[in-house]
């Protein structure tokens, strides 16, 4: 005797195997982008400061030019090569409003990375991230101050363990130059106000 659950139960279970096989592929590609996004964050610092100190560049915001245009030819390649898919012909474009909101938020991306970037002229890069770690304490400033939002006070105590280390790391480091601390203060604050914007 067949019961009246069996195939419906085995539909049901080739459906969610269909969905888990379909949705594979794209974890995987969210991965690869995740993957690739950090591995790249984290060593552009490195390289501008290498080429700070190797060959003495004294040119932070052409290297800066030079990574937005990198980053634009990269993006537009990889929609070429449909790694990234174009938005399709059933989609409509941008309003007005978010087009302005999208190049507000490139601005400050551009600023904060060509603040970073004249801040590694002269300080060294352990500072640099030293001040960056207080990247949090500045965004949920920022979103109080501008935006009116009230945070609970937990979320102000977490970022007292890493204020205070960035703090008595800064107080320790032999090479300290004011201008490059404004610099980098800058470009953390900018840092927070892109966090916010997005």
């Amino acid at each position: 005797m067949i019961s009246t659950d069996g195939p419906s139960t085995k539909c049901e279970e080739s459906r969610d195997a269909g969905k888990k096989r379909r949705q594979s592929p794209e974890m995987l590609h969210l991965m690869f982008a995740v993957s690739v996004w950090l591995v790249t964050g984290t060593t552009i610092s490195s390289l501008n400061k290498w080429i700070f100190a190797v060959y003495n560049f004294r040119y932070p915001l052409l290297l800066s030019a030079l990574h937005m245009l990198t980053a634009i030819v990269v993006d537009y390649g990889l929609i070429k090569c449909r790694v990234i898919r174009h938005r399709g012909v059933g989609e409509q474009d941008l309003t007005n409003s978010a087009k302005c909101k999208v190049f507000l938020l490139s601005l400050t991306f551009c600023a904060s990375i060509a603040f970073g970037n004249v801040g590694l002229n002269y300080v060294q890069l352990s500072f640099a991230q030293m001040i960056y770690t207080t990247t949090p304490l500045f965004t949920l400033a920022i979103s109080t101050l501008i935006l009116g939002k009230q945070h609970h006070i937990l979320k102000y105590t977490a970022m007292m363990p890493i204020c205070l280390g960035a703090s008595f790391s800064i107080m320790g480091e032999v090479q300290f130059d004011q201008t490059g601390c404004l610099f980098v203060f800058a470009a953390t604050m900018l840092r927070g106000v892109k966090t916010i914007q997005q």
